[in-house]
């Protein structure tokens, strides 16, 4: 596969031959990028009711198999409130940016033991310089297993050394790079974490903390892992993607599948991912099997060599794309 790097006449973006006005796409989007609230609380309602119902689960029948796939099901979800979080750093929840704040402190990274300052702050040099040197995200995929060509069944092997807990030292260096911008999130991460033992204390279920803590640095960070390094591997031909139904709840929750065209028009919310991938017919969708058989046949120097790593905003730039 090669990058397609085919000309546009100023002022138009090229859809499958026929050519589209800049200021009818832009007319698109804009009505794309307006946030609906209840969208998301209707996304962050099913995520906290899944996570409280498995707790519930693991608290009436004890045993090691309900804990253990409660620990999977935790962190699936806690996944998807990272995913949520993430609309937060770029404002998608709501214009009124406190209270998109509050919500993404409160309900999605605070129970992460994340900061939201934090995360904004890595994640935009992220979109900056995405895929260069100065990007990062790319400092957590040195380790050989991510080596293109990527070696039958490496990244699965991978993720489940994430979930038996050993890659708490690239989890460690994760938090690292997102410690709190702000004296509010320094006190407000230690209460949430308070208040939330001191309700399951006063249920008598302290001990479903740990249930729900240990998912974090395990499942949570693996499937964090495994996504980030998909998302981001390849050229244009193996970013856009479609997956099965099953797979997006469980790895790409939220239309974060849809990460091609969220650095296309990252102003866009998650809800509306899937119209936006409309406006964009030009550039290949593939099933994610055929990014992992391209990734694991590509020879990996010749490969960078003429693409580079991984996408860079020049590509959105070359391809008469938004950059972000």
């Amino acid at each position: 596969m090669s990058q397609n790097k085919k000309s546009h006449r100023p002022g138009e973006l090229k859809l499958q031959g026929a050519g589209v006005s800049t200021s009818d796409v832009q007319r698109q989007l804009k009505q794309l990028a307006k946030p609906v609230v209840w969208r998301v609380a209707v996304a962050l309602a099913m995520d906290w009711m899944i996570i409280l119902a498995t707790m519930l689960c693991a608290a009436i029948w004890p045993t090691w198999w309900v804990c253990l796939t409660s620990v999977l099901v935790i962190g699936t979800r806690q996944h998807a409130l990272g995913v949520l979080g993430h609309e937060a750093a770029h404002y998608t929840v709501t214009r009124r940016r406190k209270v998109n704040d509050a919500i993404g402190m409160v309900l999605c990274f605070w129970p992460l033991g994340g900061s939201l300052t934090g995360y904004r702050r890595f994640h935009h040099r992220h979109h900056r310089h995405l895929g260069t040197e100065h990007d990062p995200e790319r400092h957590f995929f040195q380790s050989s297993e991510w080596r293109i060509p990527v070696k039958a069944g490496a990244p699965a092997w991978r993720f489940i050394k994430g979930c038996l807990g050993m890659q708490l030292l690239d989890y460690a260096k994760l938090i690292r790079s997102l410690l709190p911008q702000t004296k509010t999130e320094w006190v407000g991460i230690p209460i949430w974490w308070a208040c939330f033992a001191l309700t399951l204390w006063m249920l008598d279920s302290l001990w479903l903390l740990g249930l729900y803590a240990i998912a974090i640095p395990t499942v949570f960070w693996a499937l964090i892992e495994l996504r980030g390094w998909t998302e981001h591997r390849g050229i244009a031909e193996t970013h856009r993607y479609q997956t099965h139904w099953l797979l997006q709840q469980i790895l790409f929750p939220h239309n974060v599948w849809m990460h091609y065209e969220h650095h296309q028009w990252c102003y866009i919310p998650f809800y509306n991912l899937s119209r936006a991938r409309a406006l964009d017919e030009k550039t290949p969708v593939v099933q994610l099997k055929e990014v992992f058989d391209f990734l694991g046949v590509t020879d990996h120097d010749r490969y960078a060599n003429a693409n580079g790593y991984q996408l860079t905003p020049d590509h959105f730039l070359d391809h008469g794309l938004r950059s972000t």
